[in-house]
């Protein structure tokens, strides 16, 4: 595992609506992590195991059967897998979520 961890946490467990789409059971999993919705969030830096891959994976098959689709949908933008993350939990590295606001030397006029 590269990268510094900085936190370990349990698997949220993700539901979604009936009328959900793919992308949303994914975006359902991150903001369970803790991400807010509006920073920028890196997948590459979302460690888990294999299983919870597997049962993202499954997930989102169920709301759109199609194994290339939900594959390339995984590959870039799911979480990724780690031998050493521990069962049943999640590593967040460092930069998973970047906040997004004024650029610096930018003004907040109010």
């Amino acid at each position: 595992m590269e990268g510094v961890i900085v936190f370990i946490v349990d698997t949220p467990e993700v539901s979604v609506s009936e009328d959900a789409t793919a992308g949303d059971v994914l975006l359902s999993f991150y903001r369970a992590l803790g991400w807010n919705g509006e920073d920028a969030l890196d997948p590459c830096k979302i460690l888990t195991t294999s299983d919870v891959y597997n049962h993202l994976y499954d997930t989102i098959y169920e709301k759109h059967p199609d194994p290339v689709g939900v594959g390339m949908l995984m590959v870039n933008r799911g979480p990724g897998t780690d031998s050493g993350v521990p069962i049943g939990k999640v590593c967040l590295l460092e930069g998973w979520i970047t906040p997004v606001g004024p650029e610096e030397g930018d003004e907040i006029n109010g």
